[in-house]
């Protein structure tokens, strides 16, 4: 009788799922007979293949929009077209002439040095299998739900169409940490491992993966171990709920928020295991410069969410547009990582900070809702910020419109407002968003896979540098927080907690596993005994 199934890969997404394999099917044999319309067929099927992932593009967030605009704008390239073209003319199908180059491109991709080249094999490997199907007029392939998927890779445009509310894992023979598949997996809280080798698993089997670790192990090795970070509890939600109190081992009280995205994600989310909202990210919200401008649209959305709450607090970030996240028919200008961003750009562009701000104050008698200024530096960005939301106040009431002007907190990610918080007067409330702070400290920007190297280094010097500030702004007597990728990291929850952080924000797949650790930590982050 075999032994239990035990695999060692390397972890791309942090978090535990528990769920049944699904391992992507072989691919079909393509057709080899060649037709008099393969050129048009061929040309036809990049077509539609544009289309569709525009369509998937245009439901998308920000980071998400941006993978699939680099698949399309690889397809409209006619130097990867043409090979295929030419063999077509040599008398190939039209399928066999475009899976014979697109599987030469792919090739001299894994063959390179580089690993973020390497890592963009993936998405050649998504747009070759798209236009077959295209080609074939078969569907998209997709997976159950809460499943953990198995193959050799996973094809982004798989990721994004499927529907990961019910937990699931990614589990790849192959991969890459820095492909556009990992990406998301981080930014959605899937749990993910890469490069496990090729191994003898079959659909059906009930495995467990720990994301962190890099482990994939089948339900008899790992007992009767159940709670995990994902699938497990999302599915278990409705049956019996965890707690939403989060203490210490030594009884002390932890404030657990969900970080959203859109509000549509609270759908089928129950607020009683969440202590609110800690960052509801606007800038993803609203995709055109006319939504941008349409404040009662604006204040329906952050009243749907204040009424989800149901008198939690709701902490609404302002738009924090710039570099990676530009402003709707705006290019993308990387400058901006150091430039017009967050409240800079908005006090550049008062109109849209006025808007948002009425729509904000509209929705805020509905709720608990608090703001959160992004790219904080100065003390003088909080002070013109707060005189902008006073005089549109002032607006309101003179139309005898119903308003309520909500603190003004700041999202504590440039170095220089970390170090001298107290400056900060105007503020109610910090949180610290680790994610742009590590990338400021290593100077090596977060989301660029050919500095990751340096990213651990950076991690590091993070928690040190959190050392240093986190008392300097709890010393101010104000609510402290934190909100970035940090706050979910099991491994780093430890020093978190010795900095004094008491409140965090996180996404919502992520909490059980957070508040599972916390439990097992006393305050001062030591482990507890027993």
């Amino acid at each position: 009788m075999p032994g239990p199934l035990r695999l060692k890969g390397q972890g791309a997404s942090p978090g535990f799922a528990r769920g049944t394999a699904h391992v992507l099917p072989h691919a079909r044999t393509l057709s080899a007979a060649p037709t008099a319309r393969d050129r048009e067929c061929l040309l036809l099927a990049v077509d539609n293949t544009i289309t569709a992932l525009r369509a998937l593009a245009d439901g998308s967030d920000v980071q998400s929009r941006a993978i699939l605009e680099f698949q399309i704008e690889m397809l409209k390239d006619p130097a990867i077209l043409e090979p295929s073209l030419a063999r077509i003319r040599k008398g190939e199908s039209a399928a066999f002439a475009w899976a014979s180059a697109m599987d030469d491109y792919v090739r001299g991709f894994e063959a390179s040095d580089d690993e973020l080249i390497r890592a963009r094999s993936g998405d050649l490997l998504d747009i070759k299998n798209q236009v077959l199907r295209a080609l074939s007029g078969e569907a998209p392939p997709d997976f159950p739900r809460g499943s953990i998927f198995l193959g050799r890779d996973m094809a982004p445009s798989m990721f994004l169409a499927h529907d990961w509310s019910g937990g699931g894992a990614v589990v790849l023979f192959g991969g890459s940490v820095a492909s556009h598949v990992a990406m998301l997996a981080r930014s959605r809280g899937v749990p993910m491992v890469v490069g496990v080798g090729e191994a003898a698993i079959e659909s059906g089997m009930e495995l467990f993966v720990h994301g962190g670790e890099g482990s994939v192990q089948d339900i008899d090795g790992v007992g009767d171990r159940s709670a995990d970070g994902n699938g497990a509890a999302a599915s278990s939600q409705a049956k019996e709920p965890p707690p939403q109190n989060c203490k210490t081992a030594d009884g002390v009280a932890i404030t657990l928020r969900a970080n959203i995205d859109h509000p549509a994600e609270l759908e089928g989310l129950l607020p009683q295991l969440f202590g609110g909202i800690g960052l509801l990210r606007t800038e993803y919200i609203f995709p055109t410069l006319a939504q941008l401008a349409d404040e009662v649209r604006q204040e329906e959305i952050y009243r749907q969410a204040l009424t989800w709450a149901r008198g939690k607090t709701v902490t609404i970030r302002l738009f924090d547009f710039g570099a990676d996240k530009p402003l709707p028919d705006s290019e993308v200008d990387l400058t901006s990582y150091l430039g017009l961003r967050g409240i800079r750009l908005l006090l550049a562009r008062p109109d849209l900070l006025r808007t948002q701000a009425r729509a904000l104050m509209r929705a805020a008698p509905a709720g608990q809702l608090r703001v959160l200024i992004p790219m904080v530096t100065s003390p003088t960005e909080v002070e013109q910020t707060a005189a902008i939301f006073a005089a549109e106040a002032a607006g309101l009431a003179e139309r005898q419109i119903e308003h309520a002007i909500p603190p003004l907190g700041i999202m504590v990610e440039v170095p220089a407002a970390a170090l001298m918080p107290e400056a900060f007067q105007r503020a109610a409330f910090f949180s610290f968003g680790t994610n742009d702070l590590a990338q400021y400290i290593g100077a090596s920007a977060r989301d660029s896979a050919a500095v990751s190297g340096l990213h651990e280094a950076s991690r590091v010097a993070t928690l040190r540098f959190l050392h240093h500030t986190v008392p300097l702004a709890l010393a101010t007597q104000k609510p402290v927080g934190i909100c970035g990728d940090l706050a979910a990291d099991t491994l780093a929850l430890p020093e978190l907690l010795a900095c004094g952080f008491r409140e965090f924000s996180m996404p919502p797949a992520r909490m059980p596993l957070v508040r599972e650790t916390i439990s097992g930590l006393n305050a001062d982050g030591s482990k507890a005994r027993g």
